[in-house]
């Protein structure tokens, strides 16, 4: 019979072999994308924002959608019913300093002949469509507003909200962009989705909306995979964008029954470096866009940070965020007050602004190893209902 130490070892040795190997490699890479055309849907702000300048940096042609083009463009998305910040125009000066070229277009999502025309538009510009990014979603204030009420009480609303634009929208313009792409025998399609599609995080819609994303991207990749196109559902973890870091969680109640999983207290991790920039989640993105094996992920969802650790990316702080499925960043969400007395928790919030880290900061944030879990294991402790 096997003793338990004998186990423990074997499991050991699996584990530092799982970590020694990585399908993200830098030998893996094109030089650029210079002659590519992407377009990320919902680009004025956050996540999208950030992707749209990662793609920019390295010589992207980008198309960023939305509804706020200017600052002329009012929006009441923000928290406590203040505009949000952030517009098109914004993000394409930022796309344009890093190195890209950027086109804004006032597109509303949730419009399915907009989004259509939209698209056939850049191809009949163009001659193609590279790259796309789902990344619309019109509930990111909504939801902390009604967090703690209901399914029932919410009824449809919720759903609308949640799942318009954001799964539906997603849903068509990939429909859209897929017609030009299986054409042209090339092409890469992402859902930004989360974490939320496993684990309640916000509500109910929410949860059926994120785990849907994560279903159209496998079962699309199938249908897409005879045409040699790529796609995939994206986890970013703990972001740092605009309206978090202006206090959008601030205002969550309670969740409702028994959660599953761990918990953490979200918003103080915001200020650290376990919390992503935008720009790390585009970094990110563009390096995976340039993969010459990417075609090999087909149909799986990937986290930015995992990504970034073979890839070698890092943020505009000049650090790396270790995924969430990995020893380090559960280490250092426990040891959060060791850690801040050490100077190596606090981290910059001026977002895509290079900043240098300390040495000590580089040396435990982009230099040691993440210990990453395999990502099976997140569905035996997440209380996923599948199981």
């Amino acid at each position: 019979m096997v003793g338990w130490r004998s186990l423990l070892f074997v499991v050991l040795i699996a584990f530092i072999a799982y970590n020694l190997q990585t399908p993200f490699s830098k030998a893996n890479l094109e030089p650029s994308l210079v002659g590519k055309v992407a377009v990320v849907t919902g680009g004025s702000r956050g996540i999208g924002k950030g992707i749209a300048i990662g793609l920019g940096e390295t010589g992207a042609t980008v198309y960023v959608t939305g509804r706020t083009v200017s600052s002329s463009s009012t929006n009441t998305g923000g928290p406590g019913g203040v505009p949000q910040a952030g517009t098109l125009e914004e993000t394409c000066a930022e796309v344009v300093k890093a190195g890209g070229k950027c086109i804004a277009a006032g597109v509303d999502s949730g419009n399915d002949e907009q989004l259509r025309e939209f698209i056939d538009q850049v191809v009949r510009d163009h001659g193609r469509i590279d790259v796309l990014v789902n990344n619309a979603f019109s509930a990111v204030s909504w939801l902390p507003k009604h967090a703690g009420k209901p399914f029932w009480e919410k009824g449809a609303d919720a759903w609308d909200q949640v799942n318009h634009v954001g799964l539906r929208s997603h849903y068509l313009a990939s429909v859209f962009a897929a017609r030009h792409m299986t054409t042209a025998k090339s092409g890469l399609i992402i859902n930004v989705g989360s974490f939320g599609g496993l684990n309640y995080i916000f509500d109910v819609a929410y949860g059926i909306g994120k785990a849907a994303m994560d279903r159209m991207a496998a079962d699309m990749a199938i249908e897409l995979a005879t045409d040699n196109v790529t796609m995939i559902s994206l986890w970013p973890g703990i972001v740092a964008t605009e309206n978090i870091q202006d206090g959008a969680l601030g205002g969550m109640s309670e969740r409702r029954g028994l959660a599953p999983g761990p918990e953490f207290d979200t918003a103080a991790l915001v200020q650290s470096p376990l919390a992503e920039t935008p720009l790390f989640v585009g970094r990110a993105v563009s390096a995976f866009a340039r993969d010459r094996t990417k075609f090999d992920f087909t149909g799986k969802v990937l986290l930015p940070a995992t990504m970034a650790a073979g890839y070698g990316v890092i943020d505009e702080r000049g650090l790396r965020t270790p995924p969430f499925n990995s020893v380090k960043f559960l280490a250092a969400a426990a040891l959060k007050s060791t850690l801040q007395e050490q100077g190596l928790f606090a981290a910059s919030t001026e977002l895509f602004k290079a900043v240098k880290p300390t040495a000590n900061m580089e040396l435990f944030w982009k230099k040691l190893p993440d210990l990453t879990v395999p990502q099976f294991i997140l569905k035996l402790v997440a209380g996923s209902p599948n199981l």
